[in-house]
């Protein structure tokens, strides 16, 4: 599968959000308008993005819901986010993005993510690795650090996870922060991973990950050297109950601290 005709669609999409959906001054008053809004942006991209992509490869199939959570069959699948982070777009916030990735045999394969505001490309193939085009065009590396409590740790929230998950991830932040260096959360998933890929970055970790959520930028953050795994160790595939995405020298000092969580 070559990435040209993948990347023409991501930004060609993206260049329509960002001239037709997205200014600065963006506001929404309260939950309901959100959803109305978030529908509304939905219903402008998402059949037109799945028709462009599915011409590019007509036989592979579709993760359907946004918070899939299973292992796939074997085969091919797209995994996509029409707008990942719509909740910053409809508040004038830079941080959203295109996320699109292709999987074969319950991995991926392809990604590319395209951050229309910032005109920011990231890309990679599995086994090539991964690249960011701003345009000019850089190889991506890693993270050096290797003792835990020098990192910086990022997750993510999803914005509707059950209580008992928020308690969870509530209080696994409340005990990392006294393990590493800093603990950030935030929205949406696919920025705190482009961090670690980037080196910005150093430990990338979520409970319950979505596949359409993780699956590009965890692809672009090991072909730019990371380890995927869930907080146990085992290799990352989607499906999996947990991410963890890390420096392959910070990999096993992250699982013993977050052993706990």
């Amino acid at each position: 599968m070559e990435l040209t005709p993948v990347i023409d669609v991501a930004r060609d999409f993206g260049h329509r959000l960002l001239h037709q959906h997205w200014s600065p001054s963006n506001r929404l008053t309260d939950r309901t308008a959100m959803r109305a809004a978030a529908t509304a942006l939905d219903e402008s991209i998402h059949a037109p993005l799945r028709a462009a992509l599915s011409a590019l490869r007509p036989g592979a199939r579709w993760v359907e819901e946004p918070d899939e959570r299973t292992p796939l069959d074997e085969g091919e699948w797209w995994a996509v986010d029409d707008v990942e982070g719509a909740v910053n777009l409809l508040h004038g916030r830079p941080e959203w993005c295109i996320s699109i990735a292709l999987l074969r045999a319950g991995s991926p394969i392809l990604a590319v993510v395209y951050e229309p505001v910032a005109d920011r490309l990231f890309t990679a193939v599995a086994g090539v690795g991964a690249h960011l085009h701003t345009p000019a065009t850089a190889l991506l590396e890693i993270s050096p650090k290797v003792d835990f409590s020098d990192a910086i740790i990022e997750t993510s929230q999803v914005g509707d996870e059950p209580e008992e998950l928020q308690s969870r991830i509530g209080n696994a932040i409340g005990k990392l922060m006294s393990r590493a260096l800093l603990v950030r959360t935030t929205i949406p998933t696919t920025f705190p991973l482009l961090a670690v890929a980037t080196g910005r970055s150093d430990v990338f970790w979520q409970f319950a990950p979505a596949t359409t959520g993780v699956a590009a930028a965890t692809l672009i953050a090991t072909e730019a050297g990371a380890r995927a795994s869930d907080l146990t160790g085992s290799p990352w595939r989607p499906g999996a109950p947990s991410l963890l995405v890390t420096p392959p020298a910070l990999h096993e000092p992250a699982v013993k601290a977050m052993a706990d969580l």
